[in-house]
């Protein structure tokens, strides 16, 4: 039989959101954007351009969460992320976040498309280039896949349960 290793939520999330919002991260984004050659990704403001792919990154890691654990966990994990945006001064991430949530569930048959739909509406008027679309929904799918992967060898707890 496979144990898979226990790991408090808190502590999986503090990990987790200490690398979304780590310098490193922000520099693959950028070569993402760089790598799509695409004028209307490229002339999203900086700043804008790295809040919304945070908040959609911190959108995917509470959707897996949430899926593969139960209520409690998900909703720990979300109020976990909640307290860590006040700490750090990024609340605007959970705001942005609250509208790719949305859109993950309530989007018929794929969320991430959703998702990606909504980024080039709001940052670029609906002006993203159909490969760029399908790069950014191949690159979330990604983040979605190695989460689930890593949730098949660890069990999320909370220390009051």
């Amino acid at each position: 039989m496979f144990f898979r290793k226990k790991i408090d939520v808190g502590e999986y999330c503090a990990g987790s959101l200490n690398a979304l919002f780590s310098p490193g991260r922000e520099k693959v984004w950028q070569q993402l954007r760089h790598a799509c050659n695409d004028p209307a990704l490229s002339g999203i403001d900086r700043t804008a351009y790295i809040n919304h792919v945070r908040a959609i990154m911190v959108e995917l890691l509470l959707i897996a969460i949430t899926k593969n654990f139960n209520m409690d966990i998900g909703s720990e994990a979300r109020f976990f992320a909640m307290i860590y945006f006040k700490d750090h001064g990024a609340s605007h991430i959970e705001d942005i976040g609250r509208t790719y949530n949305q859109l993950f569930g309530t989007t018929p048959g794929d969320g991430v498309a959703g998702m990606v739909a909504s980024f080039s509406d709001q940052l670029t008027d609906g002006r993203l280039r159909q490969d760029t679309v399908q790069r950014l929904r191949v690159e979330f799918y990604a983040v979605l896949r190695s989460l689930f992967d890593d949730f098949k060898s660890i069990k999320l707890t909370t220390k009051r349960g």
